[in-house]
């Protein structure tokens, strides 16, 4: 391939063409939103690597996977509202929040709260967020919702703009797609609590608000010491099979994987690790601390809505929906192709299905026992 590249690429000087060209020799035809170059070079580069314009859809979902299929044969090698609380100020691990074997406010978890499955964990953690705003949340985070006008879980449903709800259902059926290595369990199983869901800046029940935006578009979350662990494992591995034969975390579908991010802007503050899926369209990626007992990790968070907030434990995620890492599910995208090439207009919902599976749009909560 490096060959290819050399000869298609002869005669042409530019610091783009040397990324493009280290990139497809180095990722191969993965859709990577990273490189930021003329797009006949890209279209150039693409064409001497003998690429396609899209990444393999897949018949299953991401709310149907459950063994995470057969790996690939090789890993890449690579202030706002209200008073948030502080959840743990000793470096040590977070309370777990309402859990499958765990009470709500000292009574018995529902049925539709318990076990590994897409639902039972949107229900589990939808009744966390309500319980963290009922608790924390003394003005309205940017979302409208505080203490004052949630009276449930279901509430905080009903009560959610259209682009915040798109976010929760993309980023939880991504989650519970992905299966770690040691057990097969989903990433969502092991995320302890919701602190925000936030769609497009500005959304309306009738407008998503903004596509972009570093506060916007996402969820910012706790999870437990075991997918902290998982997580720092395909860091450090750059997403290549273990001795198991399992990646430390696989994706949705079996050709992705969990692996060390390529984000050339870094982790989001005040994180200081990311990690992203090797598929895009859209791609997958986490933030969180790399050492949960360090200063960093112990020291709020500063982020919109959540200023005092301590956990070590914290995990912020977001799908890069296109070139320039929208991450609106409700908007309209056309650079998700590979190495940012134009494709057809469609909205980051169309996208996630094309390339993922269903997310269970028409999804409704269940309560957790309240």
């Amino acid at each position: 391939m490096k060959r290819q590249l050399a000869g298609a690429l002869r005669g042409v000087r530019s610091t783009g063409v040397v990324a493009a060209a280290a990139f497809v020799a180095r990722e191969g035809c993965g859709y990577d939103a990273r490189v930021r170059t003329p797009r006949a070079v890209l279209i150039l580069a693409l064409a001497a690597a003998g690429c396609g314009a899209r990444a393999p859809r897949t018949s299953g979902g991401a709310a149907a996977r459950r063994d995470g299929g057969e790996p690939p044969d090789a890993g890449a090698v690579a202030d706002g509202g209200g008073d948030a609380g502080t959840p743990d100020r000793d470096g040590g691990q977070p309370d777990a929040g309402p859990t499958a074997d765990a009470g709500v406010d000292g009574g018995t978890v529902a049925p539709a709260c318990t076990g590994d499955t897409l639902d039972s964990n949107r229900n589990r953690l939808l009744q966390s967020y309500y319980e963290f705003l009922e608790a924390h949340a003394a003005t309205p985070q940017t979302n409208g919702l505080d203490a004052s006008n949630v009276a449930s879980a279901l509430d905080v449903w009903t009560k959610l703009d259209p682009s915040s709800r798109a976010v929760f259902l993309t980023l939880t059926a991504r989650m519970q797609g992905s299966l770690l290595g040691s057990d097969s369990s989903s990433m969502l199983s092991h995320v302890t609590r919701v602190y925000r869901i936030a769609g497009g800046q500005g959304a309306t029940a009738t407008n998503p608000g903004s596509c972009g935006g570093g506060e916007y578009n996402r969820m910012l979350m706790s999870m437990d010491a075991t997918l902290q662990a998982a997580q720092l494992a395909a860091n450090r591995h750059h997403g290549a099979r273990q001795p198991n034969g399992r990646y430390d975390i696989s994706d949705v579908v079996p050709t992705s994987y969990w692996r060390d991010s390529h984000d050339l802007g870094g982790p989001h503050s005040p994180f200081d690790l990311s990690d992203e899926t090797n598929a895009g369209a859209p791609r997958g990626q986490t933030q969180y601390f790399s050492d949960p007992a360090s200063t960093r990790a112990s020291s709020p968070l500063g982020r919109q809505d959540l200023s005092t907030l301590v956990d070590p434990y914290a995990l912020e995620m977001d799908q890069d929906y296109d070139c320039p890492h929208n991450s609106n599910p409700l908007c309209t995208y056309t650079t998700y192709g590979p190495l940012c090439m134009l494709e057809p207009a469609e909205p980051g919902t169309q996208i996630f299905t094309d390339s993922y599976g269903s997310f269970e749009p028409d999804w409704q909560p269940q309560t957790c026992g309240r």
